[in-house]
């Protein structure tokens, strides 16, 4: 199939391709439109039910902040508030919500070409959220290692404890081309939210120098660690990733650990999420270069009814352009192809164990039936117009840099389903898609 044609092994097109003007939707109806009154980037999704009012937390990597949106009329989303960052060089794109209690992560603005990053602030944030409109701050957990760099893609989900993807100090190792940096999952409790205390640093026992050292251009780090029980299943980038066992919080330990770069994948594992009550795992690897130039990223599922010893199942199909869509496949369209984040069944959001939603970069949302999961097929999908509007600040160099370019067409982010089923795509410039999966569609499960 065309989209299994690696971007590296065609010529990288040097005409952008023809921007799409109206969306394109398979089994998937358009519920409404948010422009988030003109910040319309949008990264990390998380959902907030307050009495009779739905609201969804929107952080930005450009428009500094995090916006509240009411979507209790799903056809007519408003913004109920906006909570801005410390200064200009931190992000809050990776956000928390669980309990009433909003969790910002703070980290240097690093794609922000404006940003000074020594003057980022460091940790996490934590606001009130029982009155959306009206959010209010409690603490700032400032991590006190000197050596920290932020506070990326981390868990919390209610309760007593948080799971952050921290990075520190860590010489011999490289994070995204940063020497001697790597990211530990850092523990807080959080019982008092006004006064976050922190509990451990759980160090794979790779990054403490035991086992097969990372390949010299090998990303070994926690990228996204996301707990189910006492189970947390973390995401490595290049070293793959593993299952580890946080019932006691201060003394993580490792269950195990499945590298699958370079022998499986071409590196970059980004999240994993454990199927409800099915013994099964998605774990979706992030493409980081255009035009396909690392390889094809994939979603896998995993076998973890023995978590000793994880076994593959199976791949997840990958996505082919629809019909009259300006391009033979996603590789040519230019910007990243390939999965990103997707629905993870947290607080607030509805709980799946049949489907995987990701927001799959220039493809826009992709949904896959994974009821049969040595069977897995595309459901549904979403592509959104080329954006009109761009508010991407950075410099649009889609040949010279294929990396930290700025986009100019669909990029989508991230994907969250609400009870009611209604589905949420945020993307770099495209604001806010509400969605549902067509009602003639058998087996939609809305």
């Amino acid at each position: 199939m065309a989209a299994r044609e690696p971007g590296w092994k065609r010529s990288i097109r040097k005409m952008s391709a023809k921007p799409v003007t109206e969306p394109v939707a398979t089994n998937i109806d358009i519920v409404g439109f948010s422009d988030l009154d003109g910040k319309l980037d949008g990264a990390q999704l998380q959902l907030q039910a307050v009495g009779k009012h739905t609201y969804l937390y929107i952080g930005h990597p450009w428009s500094s902040g995090i916006t509240v949106l009411d979507v209790t009329s799903p056809s007519d989303p408003q913004v109920a508030s906006f909570i801005p960052t410390p200064n200009e060089h931190t992000w809050h794109i990776k956000i928390q919500v669980a309990d009433n209690i909003l969790m910002a992560a703070c980290e240097p603005a690093f794609f922000n070409p404006r940003s000074d990053p020594p003057q980022a602030w460091k940790g996490v944030r934590l606001f009130d959220v029982s009155d959306p409109t009206a959010p209010r701050e409690l603490a700032h957990w400032d991590e006190p290692d000197p050596r920290s760099y932020g506070i990326h893609r981390s868990w919390w989900n209610g309760g007593r404890y948080a799971y952050l993807s921290n990075m520190i100090d860590a010489p011999g190792f490289r994070y995204h081309w940063r020497l001697d940096r790597a990211r530990v999952m850092t523990i807080i409790d959080l019982s008092d939210p006004e006064s976050p205390k922190r509990v451990t640093d759980f160090w794979h026992p790779v990054q403490l120098g035991e086992g097969r050292p990372p390949l010299e251009d090998e990303t070994f780090g926690v990228h996204f660690p996301l707990v189910h029980g006492d189970r947390a299943y973390i995401a490595y980038s290049d070293g793959g990733f593993a299952i580890v066992d946080v019932s006691d919080a201060g003394n993580p330990t490792l269950v195990s650990h499945v590298r699958t770069f370079p022998d499986l994948t071409d590196g970059q594992t980004h999240t994993c999420v454990p199927l409800p009550g099915r013994d099964i795992l998605v774990v979706v690897e992030e493409p980081m270069a255009t035009f396909g130039l690392e390889g094809p990223k994939n979603i896998r599922l995993w076998d973890i009814s023995d978590e000793t010893n994880p076994t593959e199942l199976s791949t997840l199909p990958i996505p082919d352009p629809t019909e009259g869509e300006p391009y033979e496949t996603y590789y040519q369209k230019g910007e990243r192809f390939g999965p990103h984040n997707l629905h993870e069944n947290h607080q607030g959001s509805k709980v799946v164990a049949d489907k995987v939603y990701n927001a799959y970069m220039n493809a826009g949302l992709r949904v896959f039936d994974v009821s049969n999961p040595h069977k897995p097929t595309e459901s549904a999908s979403f592509l959104p117009p080329t954006p009109t509007r761009i508010v991407d600040p950075r410099p649009y160099m889609r040949i010279f840099d294929v990396v930290h370019s700025g986009v100019r067409d669909v990029t989508s982010q991230d994907v969250i389903v609400d009870p009611r089923g209604y589905i949420y795509l945020s993307g770099l410039n495209e604001g806010i898609w509400v969605l549902r999966e067509s009602s003639t569609h058998p087996g939609n499960g809305t």
